[in-house]
């Protein structure tokens, strides 16, 4: 990035980002990505060595300040940590990167409801949180942006990953409402629906032979930056992704939801249909 382009990345999303669930995989490579351009960053996670590897690493490599906020973004106390540890620093661009997913039937055999509520709290509890408290400031202060992950599984009800693909939907509706509403402020709001990416939650999913539709973390990370702020309110991410999408639209909905039940199945249960756990 060239000294005209940095400074105005700076002026627009600086002096400081904050990203949630930013130490690990995706997040880790928005952190990087940030600190690079010349923002210092607060990386919220929930694993301690996780926080003292990237904040080290950060400070040490791009020379910008790191605070490091161990953080369970499930907890109800989570939003008050968060603010007691970032104070009067100026947030100019939230990332919310964190999330809770699996795979699996609706009813599995190893969680409940308790899971599925957690699941809410991260997936769509802590982003509200978030957008809404830092969300206020870079409207005051007529400049920054908010963008949200969200998957491919949020575009259309997908079985077999029913209630993450529902949390996702939701960050989708919320950021591209706020698209439209802080605009007028100067504030650049982008939904991220990721595809396949190799990141820390693809492990575990090493019989996929075909590599080719999955992005890496920096090459989402890329895209999804570059998209930030240049007037589209939803970046679906990856050509081969994009793509797939364009092809789904064109096909009945009903089609379409089984076409997700096949992709859940095929990938990553096996080639089985799942038993309901209802016992």
């Amino acid at each position: 990035m060239n000294d005209n382009k940095s400074t105005a990345f700076q002026q627009q999303y600086g002096p400081w980002a904050l990203v949630a669930g930013g130490a690990q995989g995706i997040g880790e490579a928005y952190t990087r990505y940030l600190a690079a351009r010349g923002l210092n960053v607060i990386v919220l996670d929930i694993s301690a060595q996780a926080l003292a590897d990237i904040s080290g690493q950060v400070s040490s490599e791009f020379g910008v300040e790191c605070l490091a906020v161990e953080v369970d973004l499930s907890s109800h106390t989570m939003l008050e940590t968060i603010a007691a540890a970032v104070g009067d620093r100026e947030v100019g661009l939230m990332i919310y990167n964190a999330g809770l997913a699996d795979v699996g039937p609706f009813y599995k055999q190893d969680t409940g409801l308790d899971f599925e509520l957690k699941k809410i709290a991260i997936n769509v509890t802590g982003p509200l949180q978030l957008t809404y408290h830092f969300g206020k400031g870079m409207l005051a202060r007529q400049r920054g942006g908010i963008l949200l992950m969200s998957s491919g599984a949020g575009l259309q009800g997908s079985p077999y990953y029913a209630h993450y693909s529902a949390t996702k939907a939701y960050d989708i509706a919320l950021a591209e409402a706020l698209w439209g509403e802080f605009a007028p402020y100067n504030v650049d709001v982008l939904a991220v629906a990721a595809g396949m990416t190799l990141s820390t939650a693809a492990e575990g999913f090493e019989h996929i032979k075909d590599r080719s539709q999955f992005q890496t973390t920096t090459e989402l990370v890329d895209e999804a930056m570059a998209a930030l702020g240049q007037g589209k309110p939803t970046l679906i991410a990856g050509k081969n992704h994009r793509a797939n999408a364009e092809q789904m639209l064109q096909i009945p909905k009903e089609e379409l939801i089984r076409y997700m039940a096949d992709h859940a199945i095929n990938n990553f249960l096996g080639g089985t249909i799942p038993r309901q756990n209802i016992d």
